[in-house]
């Protein structure tokens, strides 16, 4: 085992040199892991964290949030709408430019907006958010206005849009267009080079108009396992990593001592769930998603994976959550009442102990990323309880591209993933039935039409005590018909290098907000940046 384990350590080591910044100061260099590689930086397609961490520093927004979750602005000046709620528009910074130094302007609101919500376009995350849309027009080169046929609470927050540049992506498929792996940048780094299955290098955008970031590039190096990102963690070839709690034990143990990574932890609008296929005939009844959900010691989970830095997910909305629902018991580990509601969903255990309903095998297959040690832990743990219940569970791990691919068309039969929340989410976007694959982000193809009723509703509910109370209803509902097993709501835990600094966090994580990780330095660039 010492062998195996040092010669892991030497080839995340040797693999980390490989990359080679070649010329550059190390000191004006961060380093940084993704555990899966993206499958687009088309940032209206991404969906999956690995993503959305890189177009972080790539692109901005038209509005960004700050570490607080207010609204800020971003490549627009100002956003604004009229006093019906139907038209907004949108006065764009007239500095802001792509990095081959041409303007952004209101023709790239209207390109973006039009791709987007294009039926043939995969944007599955965002779409929803334009409902009731009616047209995008440039008024000037700096102004664009859109209109909506009907008003939505919320609907500012469909601006925090990423954009894409008319002119670069004109022309073919934008699921399959070129610039979807060489995006065009309008935030302060730009794609240096990207080598598949192991880098993804950023360099600096000398286009950019606002403040520019302190080191000279970003090297996000693909390290799916956490052990060896651990290693590099702590060896200086990673500057940060999420950790395990084992691993921020271990850190906490050497705090103090010089040179060693430090811990940051924080609430995330975020949790963690295993997703049942509804449409199958395995899942379609309710008493066996509650069933499978009672299987899951997830406090056990709680105790011996988070170290007890976690809560039991309850439903659709987290604690960090304004509108979340307190009064929610979640479903108990309790394996007798699992079972005996499986016998009442009429799946019923044979001669072999498996479970059948007439010729129908209560088995399946669940799917997920490979890269995170706990999400696998909790799926063979699963796994065992399912079996003793007579529930024949296969696991399946994808690379992380494949399996977003998967899971976005709706192609899963049961997976394991995390959920991570807008500010101010709209949950229609994961539960309303009309957001099924391959419309939008529903791969549960959850159904219940009181649920789709509320979240109707919701879109024009203004007052913010009315919008509690619908949303105290639909996650009511959602517990009740649990489409899903939610899991935990684990406290994030980062380790972050101690040549880092200006590190914050949010409830929006370390990086999805602004300035994020665009606003860290190292211990050898503390000064203004020309």
């Amino acid at each position: 085992m010492a062998v195996l384990k040092k010669f892991a350590l030497l080839a995340v080591v040797v693999l980390l040199a490989a990359c080679g910044v070649r010329g550059k100061s190390q000191e004006s260099v961060v380093r940084r892991r993704l555990d899966g590689e993206p499958k687009t930086l088309n940032p209206i397609l991404a969906t999956t964290d690995q993503e959305q961490i890189v177009l972080a520093l790539i692109e901005r927004n038209l509005l960004d949030y700050d570490e607080k979750l207010n609204l800020v602005p971003g490549l627009a000046e100002e956003v604004s709408d009229s006093p019906d709620h139907l038209v907004y528009t949108i006065r764009l910074r007239k500095d802001a430019r792509w990095e081959d130094g041409s303007p952004v302007t209101s023709a790239d609101v209207v390109f973006t907006l039009t791709t987007l919500l294009d039926p043939k376009a995969p944007a599955l995350t965002r779409r929803a958010l334009f409902d009731g849309f009616v047209k995008a027009e440039a008024v000037d080169a700096r102004t664009a206005r859109v209109v909506f046929k009907s008003a939505a609470a919320g609907r500012l927050d469909a601006f925090n849009l990423p954009l894409l540049s008319a002119a670069a992506w004109a022309g073919g498929d934008v699921a399959t267009h070129p610039r979807n792996r060489k995006p065009l940048a309008n935030g302060p780094y730009r794609l240096g080079s990207w080598e598949a299955g192991r880098t993804l290098t950023l360099v600096r955008n000398t286009q950019y108009f606002d403040e520019k970031p302190a080191p000279e590039q970003v090297i996000f190096r693909v390290v799916p396992e956490t052990a060896p990102a651990f290693a590099a963690l702590q060896t200086g070839d990673l500057d940060e990593m999420k950790l395990l709690y084992a691993q921020k034990k271990e850190l906490d143990a050497k705090a103090g001592t010089a040179g060693a990574p430090r811990v940051v932890t924080f609430d995330e609008l975020a949790y963690s769930y295993l997703g049942w296929n509804n449409r199958l005939p395995v899942f379609a009844d309710r008493r066996v998603r509650r069933a499978l959900t009672m299987l899951v010691d997830r406090e056990s989970i709680n105790r011996n994976l988070y170290g007890g830095l976690a809560k039991l997910a309850n439903g659709p909305l987290p604690p960090a959550h304004w509108a979340w629902d307190a009064s929610l018991a979640p479903w108990p580990y309790d394996p007798v009442a699992a079972e005996a509601l499986l016998d009442e969903a009429g799946f019923r255990k044979g001669p072999d102990g498996m479970r059948r309903k007439g010729s129908l095998r209560l088995a399946f297959t669940l799917s997920l990323g490979m890269g995170s040690d706990i999400q696998r832990q909790i799926v063979e743990l699963a796994q065992q309880s399912f079996r003793k219940a007579g529930v024949e569970m296969a696991i399946q791990p994808l690379e992380w591209a494949a399996f977003g691919a998967k899971m976005d068309a709706g192609e899963c039969e049961a997976w394991a993933a995390a959920l991570n929340l807008e500010p101010n989410p709209d949950l229609a976007v994961s539960w309303h039935s009309g957001q099924a694959p391959p419309v939008g982000f529903n791969p549960a193809f959850y159904s219940n039409p009181e649920v789709d009723a509320l979240l109707d509703r919701l879109k024009t509910t203004f007052d913010r005590e009315q919008t509690r109370t619908l949303l105290a209803r639909v996650q009511a509902l959602i517990h009740e018909d649990e489409p899903v097993t939610f899991l935990n709501v684990p406290l994030m835990k980062w380790g972050i290098s101690s040549r880092l600094t200006n590190v914050k966090t949010s409830p929006y994580g370390l990086f999805l907000f602004w300035p994020g990780a665009a606003g860290w330095r190292t211990s050898a660039t503390t000064g203004p940046i020309s």
